[in-house]
């Protein structure tokens, strides 16, 4: 499947059978036989890492809320226990 980089607009080919593309879900593919390679939006790890990086003022408090997220319902899991 043809797929542009988020990052630098530079077209590859992921396929559910090799390693083009991040991120790439090793664990995922393989046990359960799910095709994930569309997921896979930067063409190299570099131009992930570059992104992240670029716009790290953006995703960290999206970070920051997920893990709080988590906290909360693992009290409340918790609790309910």
């Amino acid at each position: 499947m043809k797929q542009k980089c988020t990052n630098c607009d530079k077209v590859f080919y992921p396929t559910k059978n090799n390693y083009v593309g991040y991120p790439y879900f090793w664990h995922i593919e393989r046990a359960i036989s799910i095709d994930r390679s569309h997921d896979r939006v930067f063409c190299t790890r570099n131009c992930m890492d570059n992104f992240l990086a670029k716009h790290s003022d953006i995703i960290i408090p999206i970070f920051k809320q997920i893990k709080e997220s988590e906290a909360i319902n693992a009290r409340i899991r918790e609790n309910k226990a």
